[in-house]
């Protein structure tokens, strides 16, 4: 009986995801939230995550590179982020999609799409214990995110070498 036990714990660690090889945002679901149309970010040195954001955005018409801030969005985007977004017809937009939107404070806000309703689309951060109170509407998008890169800080004598250059 002693040794069934182990087995069937670790039978159930792996059909629970909480196995150390997965991360939760290798799930298309975070925390009810169903994010499968945003990019899950690229962890890249600090320097090549920038170089990466720009040749994306040059590639893809109307799109920016910004960075994240605020914690509504972690698991999937850390403050630090580098997004790369582009405008998109308000039509085309999908469930799962991570937009940019501006409220009706003027904040530029990045969360979820969560569903489309007869006044526009619901949004929620994944963070956040409920959806956002206002609608994402054609008037008040900004973008959609295409990329992101987690920058991870470079060593001190990776800088020191690259200014020497």
């Amino acid at each position: 009986m002693f040794r069934r036990v182990p087995c069937l714990l670790a039978g159930l660690l792996l059909c629970s995801g909480l196995t150390a090889g997965t991360r939760e945002t290798d799930d298309p679901w975070i925390r009810g939230v169903f994010t499968g149309k945003s990019p899950r970010p690229v962890t890249l040195a600090e320097t090549d995550a920038w170089q990466h954001a720009s040749a994306v955005a040059e590639k893809a018409p109307y799109a920016f590179v910004l960075v994240g801030s605020g914690q509504s969005m972690q698991p999937l985007y850390r403050p630090g982020t580098i997004m790369v977004l582009q405008r998109f017809p308000f039509e085309l937009l999908e469930r799962g999609q991570t937009v940019l939107y501006r409220n009706h404070e003027h904040k530029i806000v990045a969360h979820v799409l969560v569903a489309k309703t007869h006044d526009g689309w619901r949004v929620a951060g994944l963070n956040n214990s409920r959806q956002d109170m206002e609608p994402v509407l054609a008037e008040n998008l900004v973008g959609v995110v295409i990329a992101a890169f987690q920058p991870v800080p470079e060593p001190v004598h990776t800088r020191v070498a690259a200014l020497g250059d």
